[in-house]
Parts: structure tokens; sequence; C-alpha cells
């Protein structure tokens, strides 16, 4: 079982991923979510030499869910996940559920709405979704590229994100002939001269969206079909 001060703990560090990865682009971090905020808001502003540049909300998404209606073992509010590590059963015929992308989409959308409500020098920036998905929750890759075939709200969210290692060692390795890739795996030593490990935001542009993600972030994203 994973309580919610797990789940939270995991939600605070994968923030500070989103934060460090922009802050590696050369982007200003600012926190809009805080203790003192008398509304809820995004998470980050994020901005460059020449001011505000967009909005960024951290979602975190985990398999299983809550059964908040019953104690499990005995317990009230638990989340059942395969990120447990007492966990010993398993998930069988895992429907595609896209309820928990919708549900962090439109909560990023209420945040921004507050903002804005009480800002409106927010209104005109793009709204990103940053989200970190559990292995058996990750269905982004079936999630509509127009967000508003979901939900007419959604229009108001520019691009999900997420964050991609390695990509380009990973691209150079797959080029190797199956003989050498075995031969590599077998001595490290000789991973040398490929690219160096890295990590990357990939983008999924919402086609519908109502504000364009920056050309010059998009150039540094891997950008998803």
């Amino acid at each position: 079982m994973i309580n919610s001060e797990e789940s939270n703990r995991r939600s605070a560090a994968n923030e500070s991923v989103i934060k460090e990865q922009f802050e590696n682009l050369k982007y200003l971090v600012k926190r809009l979510d805080h203790r003192k905020s008398k509304r809820r808001r995004p998470d980050f502003l994020i901005s460059n030499c020449s001011g505000p540049q967009m909005l960024c909300e951290v979602k975190t998404v985990d398999s299983g869910g809550y059964p908040r209606d019953k104690a499990v073992y005995g317990v009230q509010d638990v989340h059942i996940s395969t990120l447990d590590e007492k966990f010993q059963g398993h998930f069988k015929d895992i429907p595609i559920n896209l309820n928990k992308i919708d549900k962090g989409l439109a909560d990023a959308i209420d945040k921004r709405k507050a903002l804005v409500e009480d800002d409106s020098s927010f209104a005109d920036l793009p709204l990103l979704v940053a989200f970190f998905f559990d292995f058996f929750a990750e269905y982004l890759h079936f999630y509509p590229r127009s967000f508003d075939k979901r939900d007419e709200r959604f229009q108001e969210i520019s691009g999900i994100l997420t964050i991609e290692s390695d990509v380009a060692r990973n691209k150079a390795f797959e080029q190797l002939s199956a003989e050498e890739q075995k031969r590599r795996l077998k001595n490290p030593e000789l991973m040398t001269d490929l690219p160096p490990h890295s990590t990357d935001f990939a983008l999924v542009r919402n086609k519908a969206a109502s504000r364009q993600v920056p050309a010059d972030f998009q150039l540094q994203c891997i950008v998803e079909p």
C-alpha cells in the first residue's frame, strides 16, 4: 500500500525534476503554488530573458487507485499500486483509462482560471501539464492530439510534457549491429563513444490549443507526432 505521505513525496520529487529540467534549458522557474497562496495556482511560471513564457503544472499518475469507501487491511485511504514494494499481486487485463489524464488536465485548467481571475497579466501565457506515469498507468500514446475531443475546456491546455532519458544515446545504440550491441552490453566500457546520458522534454502539442507553445521551447523538446 502507498499512503498519502508517500504519494506526496513522489509528487514533490517530480516537481523538482521538472524545475531542474527547465533550468537546464536556461529558463527561470518561479513557484506560484505555495502555502501563502490564497487560491490554488499552477505549480510554476516559466520565464526567459524576454519575460514570462509559460505556465506549468506537474501531475503524478500512479497505477491502481484509492479505495476510499472501505479500509484495506484495516487502513483507510490507501493507494493500491505496483509501486508498493510489498505488492505481491498483479493486475490482469488492465483497461485503457484516459480519465486520469483528463482529471489532471481539468485540475490544471481550474488552477489557471483562478490565477488569471486574480491577475489578468497571465491570461495570454500557454499552459503546459507535465505528467509522470507509473508504468501501468501510462496511456499517453492513446490520447487524441486534439485534446478538445475529450473535453472542450481542454483547449486551454497547450501541451503535455514528459521526461525522456537517453534518447540520443539509445538511438545510436539501436543503429549498431546485433552482434555489436551484445559485445558492448557485455563490456560496458565500450559504451564511451555513444552520446552521453541525457534527459529531454517530450512534448505532445494540443492541435486544438487556444495558445501555442513557444517555438523556441519546442526546438528544445522531442516533439511527439
